[in-house]
């Protein structure tokens, strides 16, 4: 069966003008693409996001991602890099290796997001977490768990942070915050269905909103307040990859630590009552 390179070239002849820029860009740059949200592609080929999403389409294909991960098939098939563990572990590799390879990627993905951080909006978000009446965050799988993270490092030093972790409840929570809240998004793709719905709802009550993401120009990011970026390029086999995680960890520390000197005395204090309040638990 062929893939999806193939699939491409043989309905090329039915592609709009526009849409077979997206092909030419696609055949001439295809693990850039990999690499490359759907809003990016559209203005490295000069098209609208719309024509990208008809090239899906005409490809009888559910849209972006379904063809990022095709692509990757067909780029592993066709010997390209392998699509693994942050797209550096090789069949064969022994343990020594595996332990280096992983560190290494988890350092570079820690130097990218150092290098990709905004500090003014860094500076911003935390403005917006201190002028809050309520902190919500929000994510879905991996990305929920950075979100639960989130509020279990918050809650020791402020009362007034949020999370559930049922999409539905999340839904239900966007509804009610207004413009005396905070949304804080976490969503390594921002292309996620249920956070860019989650972000149409807030700012639909003109609630406040910060995105933790990777890439610039996505639904997810227009109408933002504030956006952080973090690095690591994870493919489109590379789902839930350890590193992705870790660079959304820095940047959560990095919101925390500087929450936390802004307010010094209010968190010292919160900080030292909560550690009483458990340290009972231990042995």
């Amino acid at each position: 069966m062929g893939g999806i390179l193939e699939s491409i070239e043989k309905n090329y002849s039915k592609f709009t003008k526009s849409e077979k820029k997206v092909a030419d860009y696609i055949f001439e740059n295809p693990r850039k693409v990999l690499y490359t949200s759907i809003t990016d592609l559209a203005v490295n080929c000069k098209v609208g996001d719309t024509t990208v999403f008809r090239f899906c389409k005409e490809l009888n294909l559910n849209g972006y991602q379904e063809f990022k991960m095709l692509l990757a098939q067909d780029i592993t098939k066709n010997g390209g890099e392998k699509e693994t563990v942050a797209g550096i572990i090789e069949g064969g590799d022994d343990t020594r290796t595996i332990c280096e390879k992983t560190l290494s990627a988890h350092m570079d993905g820690l130097k990218e997001t150092f290098q990709l951080l905004d500090f003014n909006q860094l500076e911003r978000a935390v403005d917006f977490m201190s002028a809050a009446r309520r902190i919500h965050f929000f994510g879905v799988g991996s990305s929920g768990a950075i979100a639960l993270e989130a509020k279990q490092k918050f809650m020791r030093i402020i009362p007034n942070v949020e999370f559930v972790s049922d999409s539905h409840m999340q839904h239900i929570a966007a509804s009610l915050l207004d413009s005396r809240d905070l949304a804080v998004i976490f969503s390594y793709s921002g292309s996620t269905k249920d956070m860019i719905e989650v972000h149409k709802l807030v700012k639909q009550n003109g609630c406040p909103s910060v995105i933790i993401t990777h890439f610039t120009k996505t639904a997810l990011t227009a109408g933002a307040d504030a956006v952080l970026l973090c690095g690591s390029n994870e493919g489109p086999l590379d789902g839930g990859a350890s590193t992705t995680s870790i660079v959304q960890l820095y940047i959560l520390e990095v919101l925390y630590l500087q929450y936390f000197v802004k307010h010094y005395n209010q968190c010292a204090e919160s900080k030292a009552r909560t550690t009483e309040a458990i340290t009972m638990k231990l042995l």
